[in-house]
């Protein structure tokens, strides 16, 4: 249970600051259509934290505070190069590897934990179908991004009820 508490705590904490490196890049890129996907992606990736925030409740977990997390999230947008096809390129490289980290956390959590710990898998997916999408077609990449803001864990939907 404590690597399951140690990675959910560390998924967590790097959604915060994928957030806030996404809005930063966002704020460095020219381009408005580039600066429009940046901030669907970090509005994902705050949409994901969200989702899993009420299992770092359940569980006690103190996560690192935000201002830090923002910082280290702002920090790696500045030592990011401004190439928009060599940032989507390395991002298609690498978040295959996420999605499978994700999914080895959803496996080691508790029944009672799966359905956020699948929400927080699905934001890897719908940042992978935007990649695949953006490569095909850019005018069409958003909607993996737009769809997954527009759903809510089982446990929000419940509560809503």
């Amino acid at each position: 249970m404590t690597a399951y508490l140690e990675k959910l705590q560390l998924y967590y904490e790097e959604e915060i600051e994928g957030e806030a490196y996404f809005a930063r890049l966002a704020a460095r890129f020219a381009d408005p259509d580039c600066r429009r996907k940046l901030h669907l992606l970090a509005e994902v990736e705050r949409h994901a934290a969200a989702g899993v925030a009420p299992l770092i409740a359940r569980h006690g977990l103190s996560p690192r505070a935000r201002a830090a997390l923002t910082a280290s999230g702002h920090a790696e947008a500045d030592a990011t190069a401004l190439d928009w096809s060599a940032l989507m390129a390395g991002m298609r490289q690498s978040y295959p590897g996420y999605l499978a980290a994700f999914a080895a956390l959803e496996a080691l959590g508790p029944p009672e934990d799966r359905d956020l710990l699948s929400f927080l898998t699905e934001h890897e997916v719908a940042a992978i179908r935007f990649l695949e999408q953006e490569a095909l077609d850019p005018t069409r990449s958003t909607a993996p991004l737009e769809t997954y803001l527009a759903t809510a864990p089982e446990t929000w939907r419940a509560a809503a009820a």
